[in-house]
């Protein structure tokens, strides 16, 4: 494995010896179902996997959704608030289960969050380099619905 970027600091992404997988889409594209389903296959052929996604932080993950909740925070506390969640993964979650030899199925990953920086208006530059940290994935998958569907 590789890091984007400089990489989290003591961490050689050569001894992580599982498989990083990302599934992206839109809301009702079916992204947990298809993750719910490749995992169970997973575990059925003898694989561990471990499901993560956005604000399931220990640290943040609760602050997040309230600060979501009727609040109106700039584009940029938003975008440190959701990168403090990805990083919190990454650290305790993501890395201990490739280093030991899980499938880690991502259900988003750093792209959703850099497009909805962009989106919201922050620096392209700012936003890619706040996840330089982030692991380069073996395999992205993204679901693509139409938008009448979803």
């Amino acid at each position: 494995m590789r890091f984007y970027g400089q990489g989290i600091p003591g961490v050689d992404a050569e001894n992580l010896t599982g498989r990083l997988i990302v599934v992206e889409g839109g809301d009702g594209a079916g992204r947990s179902t298809q993750i719910e389903m490749l995992s169970d296959w997973l575990e059925l052929q003898g694989h561990p996997a471990i499901t993560v996604e956005f604000k399931k932080s220990e640290l943040v993950g609760e602050e997040l959704d309230a600060a979501m909740q009727g609040n109106q925070l700039c584009y940029y506390t938003l975008s440190l608030f959701y990168a403090t969640d990805f990083v919190d993964q990454l650290e305790k979650t993501i890395i201990p289960a490739l280093r030991a030899g899980f499938t880690v199925l991502a259900d988003r990953y750093i792209y959703t969050l850099i497009a909805r920086d962009l989106v919201r208006g922050a620096d392209p530059e700012w936003a890619k380099g706040i996840y330089n940290i982030a692991l380069v994935p073996h395999l992205v998958v993204y679901l693509k619905v139409n938008p009448k569907i979803l």
